[in-house]
């Protein structure tokens, strides 16, 4: 059966910004599909406070829409079958898709004399080969939501409000901020952003409507950057380089994805977005 509600796959939203990227989107009413690779419980964490009605009364875009609804799919796409694993549990549960948001990333420090083969070939299955071949296999549903109407508050079927796939870069890919241990997570971040741009201009995505965009969020206050950093003053020294003298907060990142993935944002096509509050310009 179709939903009459938007359907987005967040993937790496059990935990960080893909958490809050995923409680963002359904509060604005899609249902939303959690992408987890390990941290079941995480997950269903997030599955069980989106179903709570207590924090997300579940704004219709008809009388009759049915509540705002999670599921959570282990897959790691990286590995192609368990990429289309998750796409095929996502029409089975909702039959459709919109958005399509790629957060799961590799993250690990390394300069040239750090990284090893194993090391390399991660970095680059993860942060790009995983989003590329994704994004491939997902096109066919996203171009098919394009065809397929929403109903309106008055019943009459509407647009579908548009299919998005949303990247999420680095802002250490900015010229400013490359850092030299962080070899191999800002090379994968710059070939993900060059992917978005040119998918943005291929004729299955953006020459048909499918618009392509990316997020590259600042040092955002996570509890993997304070894993990260253990010290508070390393903390009080990131946030001191920013115009506001703060850390970014996943929600500053979630409001961009919510834009980028809404009716308003149609004609934003192939664009990075840098959410860092001034600190690369």
């Amino acid at each position: 059966m179709t939903s009459t509600r938007r359907v987005a796959i967040v993937t790496g939203s059990s935990r960080g910004i893909g958490r809050a990227i995923a409680l963002r989107l359904a509060k604005d009413g899609f249902h939303i599909v959690i992408n987890y690779h390990s941290n079941a419980a995480a997950a269903q964490q997030v599955v069980d406070l989106i179903s709570s009605t207590s924090h997300f009364p579940s704004p219709s875009t008809s009388a009759s829409a049915p509540a705002v609804r999670a599921i959570a799919v282990q897959a790691n796409i990286a590995n192609l079958d368990q990429g289309k694993r998750l796409l095929a549990e996502t029409i089975a549960t909702f039959g459709r898709l919109d958005v399509v948001v790629l957060n799961a990333a590799w993250l690990y420090y390394e300069s040239i004399h750090d990284m090893t083969e194993a090391s390399y070939a991660e970095a680059f299955d993860t942060n790009v080969k995983g989003p590329m071949f994704f994004a491939r296999i997902a096109q066919p549903y996203l171009a098919k939501a394009l065809e397929t109407p929403l109903p309106t508050e008055d019943g009459v079927a509407g647009p579908s409000g548009g299919s998005r796939i949303i990247t999420v870069s680095t802002t250490l890919t900015s010229f400013s901020l490359v850092q030299g241990d962080h070899l191999l997570y800002s090379a994968t971040k710059g070939a993900l952003e060059q992917v978005t741009r040119t998918l943005a201009k291929d004729s299955s995505f953006g020459k048909l409507g499918i618009t392509v965009n990316s997020v590259a969020p600042g040092p955002i206050d996570t509890e993997g950057l304070r894993q990260d950093m253990k010290d508070e003053s390393a903390l009080g020294f990131f946030a001191s380089l920013h115009p506001q003298g703060r850390l970014g907060a996943t929600d500053d990142v979630s409001g961009v994805v919510a834009f980028l993935a809404s009716a308003e944002a149609r004609w934003v096509n192939g664009q990075v977005l840098r959410v860092n509050g001034g600190l690369a310009v």
